[in-house]
């Protein structure tokens, strides 16, 4: 196996970089964490495709017992239609042009729903679907953050009875996604806030059933509070995404074992040095376009024998800053740096390198809907 402080192997430097790996055995792991926690709990799993935007590897998660994937965009969810047959789409479709094509992938999917949040938009839905084929649709509820979602009140229990009785729609439940609290540092605030939002939606689901109105699925959550989620008795399935990777934004945050996140650090940029002309810096070739760029700096995880830090020195060049201003780097060395928010990092790359405990190549995964590429079928 490998040791973080010393060179990485030989080998390595037949691929070119930057380039996104992922130790194969890390990430099975916590796919299986992942599997026997929702058993375990009695919940479905749904994992978030938005982190990976892989049919592999929503493939692997629906062979350890995921009951299908979530997208978050309906491009997404095109691009993955022919590998996976359960999709919900987690964001509205409002457009009548993106109707039309959700209409198309409703053929091509065995089991597809999308999110609704606005009772102006169900005339264009009628418009599009048929008695004969109606929509399945969860009704997406606003948990605080005011990004997507309706207001947990009477109102909506009456936008969800015109659900109900619309033919180009069957009803199948809720969803509610506070994102905005998967990363609340200290374990216990996450907890309490999160519970107070699920408070709020076993009060909401109350009241459906109170008026006769169906209610099977709860759909949410997240990484951040997978371990809290299934607490509320109210929520049916978890929508969590990066557990497979991590990133550096979740493995800075309190988890129930203080020691460890209770998922390892599996993906990573691997990085070579082009230039060390300064003693006590060095230039790599992963800037600015090869890592998220929303959240804090990378962290070197391997390969360096000195403690340093790395800093971004623009769109194609990282920085590398020793603490002792006298070492000195070698042009073509590698480093392995631990990205800060895996879901807009992997939508960079086109493929993602799974490797073995020793750093050999096991096999290349494609992103297959990573932002910018279309289907040509729709």
């Amino acid at each position: 196996m490998f040791q973080p402080n010393s060179p990485l192997p030989e080998h390595l430097k037949d691929v070119t970089t930057p380039a996104l790996v992922v130790i194969a055995s890390r990430f099975q792991a916590n796919l299986e964490k992942m599997a026997r926690h929702c058993e375990h709990e009695g919940i479905s799993l749904r994992p978030h495709a938005k982190t990976h935007k892989s049919a592999a590897i929503a493939k692997a998660q629906i062979k350890l017992g995921a009951v299908g994937i979530c997208c978050a965009t309906l491009s997404e969810a095109e691009l993955l239609a022919d590998e996976v047959d359960n999709i919900l789409i987690t964001s509205p479709v409002v457009a009548k042009a993106n109707l039309k094509r959700l209409k198309s992938l409703q053929g091509r999917v065995a089991e597809l729903a999308c999110v609704i949040d606005d009772p102006s938009s169900v005339s264009n839905f009628e418009e599009i679907f048929t008695p004969d084929q109606p929509l399945n649709v969860l009704l997406d509820l606003d948990p605080g953050m005011h990004r997507t979602g309706t207001t947990m009140d009477n109102a909506t229990v009456e936008f969800v009875r015109t659900l109900c009785e619309s033919a180009a729609f069957k009803f199948s439940g809720i969803q509610c996604y506070a994102g905005n609290l998967m990363h609340v540092a200290k374990r216990q605030t996450r907890k309490e806030l999160v519970g107070e939002v699920w408070d709020r939606v076993d009060a909401f689901k109350q009241l459906l059933l109170y008026q006769g109105l169906p209610c099977a699925t709860v759909s949410g959550g997240g990484t951040g509070s997978f371990d809290i989620d299934f607490q509320s008795g109210v929520s049916t399935e978890l929508q969590a995404g990066s557990y497979p990777f991590m990133d550096l934004e979740y493995t800075s945050i309190e988890w129930e074992d203080e020691d460890e996140p209770p998922f390892q650090q599996s993906l990573f940029v691997l990085t070579t040095i082009v230039s060390a002309n300064t003693p006590g810096q060095a230039t790599t070739d992963a800037g600015l376009k090869a890592f998220s760029t929303d959240s804090v700096q990378p962290e070197l995880y391997a390969g360096l024998e000195q403690p340093a830090k790395y800093r971004f020195k623009g769109d194609e060049h990282g920085g590398i800053h020793f603490e002792d201003l006298l070492t000195q780097m070698k042009t073509g060395e590698q480093l392995l740096v631990t990205p800060p928010h895996c879901d807009p990092t992997i939508n960079l790359y086109d493929e993602i390198l799974f490797v073995d405990d020793d750093l050999q190549i096991l096999e290349t995964v494609t992103v297959d809907a990573r932002s910018g590429r279309r289907n040509q079928r729709v």
